[in-house]
């Protein structure tokens, strides 16, 4: 925990010395601050809980440097804080990265999403909240070693390439791709994960490496309304013989300040980490509502429903549980 303390504090103690010195580009400080409050069951306490929840609140620098009429140096150190709860870290390291961009794309290398993870896009309107995809759907993962090729933009055509070096005998490097096409008012992307470590979904083990695949599509009805659908496959590689499948589809409809949100997603395990049969599944559903006070600050509300039936959320074989949550906030960006 000190060690992770420490090397946020320098990189934001380097983010003012940079702003400060001439000979390279001014980096661009920025945050955000989500806090709210939550009420919930929480399974640990076996009771509904009210407590403040902090949806992945930051603090980062990033910028570019020309090296010649063609290529930029590009930069980014963005660590997670945590203000809400004194038992985790309060820093937390998240996309952070160095490389080089010109017409012939981008290359990174650091810890960030995978090709995968970010394929979601927007569609996911609960993203850091308890109706987070992550909690029916594997494959959110940000990894701490990672190479990665962007193409540019060809006609709203773009793809990426992310190697994974395990960094660890007799474990095998991970691969994250993705394709996608975008024009105004529509968007597809398809993604696949090759032996990457899950981090969410049913029961999937999140230490062990899956093969998943993900497709994403997304479209703006009108200038006001947006709709979008994901779906995805996951199964085990090795030791973990989990099989699980995921689906969620989400709207939003502004109206002037107001945004008005609902999303339904349900996340399906047929085979736990054994390789037995299962019926677990986690399905979703949620509405909400965000309030633009200024540009820099929003209010939010949000409630909905979570059913965990057949060993998924701690229940047992043929065995349901339903679990209602609503949550309040602000969320403050710079």
């Amino acid at each position: 925990m000190l060690k992770s303390n420490k090397l946020s504090i320098a990189m934001l103690v380097a983010g003012g010395l940079l702003s400060s010195t001439s000979a390279v580009a001014k980096p661009d400080f920025y945050g955000r601050f989500s806090l709210g409050v939550l009420n919930t069951y929480d399974q640990d306490e076996g009771e509904r809980v009210t407590k403040i929840e902090n949806q992945a609140s930051r603090l980062g620098i990033k910028g570019n440097a020309s090296l010649n009429e063609t290529i930029n140096f590009i930069y980014q150190l963005e660590t997670g804080i945590n203000p809400s709860d004194s038992s985790k870290p309060l820093f937390s390291m998240r996309n952070s990265f160095i490389g080089v961009e010109g017409n012939f794309g981008q290359f990174i290398a650091g810890t960030f999403d995978t090709p995968l993870k970010k394929a979601q896009g927007k569609v996911d309107l609960f993203n850091d909240t308890v109706f987070d995809l992550s909690k029916i759907a594997s494959g959110e993962v940000r990894h701490q070693q990672s190479l990665q090729y962007q193409t540019p933009s060809l006609s709203g055509f773009k793809a990426a390439v992310n190697w994974l070096p395990s960094a660890k005998k007799g474990v095998d490097d991970g691969l994250s791709v993705s394709a996608g096409y975008a024009v105004k008012r529509f968007a597809i992307t398809v993604a696949v994960d090759n032996r990457v470590a899950g981090d969410g979904g049913v029961i999937t083990k999140k230490s062990e490496p899956l093969n998943t695949a993900r497709a994403v599509f997304s479209v703006n009805a009108s200038e006001t309304v947006a709709i979008g659908f994901l779906a995805q496959y996951s199964e085990g590689v090795g030791r973990d013989k989990s099989r699980e499948s995921a689906w969620l589809t989400s709207a939003a409809w502004t109206i002037d300040k107001v945004k008005l949100k609902a999303q339904l997603g349900q996340g399906l395990a047929d085979r736990d980490a054994s390789g037995a049969s299962s019926d677990a599944r986690i399905s979703q559903l949620s509405l909400g509502v965000d309030y633009s006070i200024v540009a820099s600050t929003t209010a939010f509300f949000y409630m909905g429903m979570s059913r965990f039936e057949e060993g998924a959320g701690g229940t047992l074989v043929k065995e349901s549980r339903n679990s209602a949550s609503a949550g309040l906030g602000l969320r403050y960006k710079f």
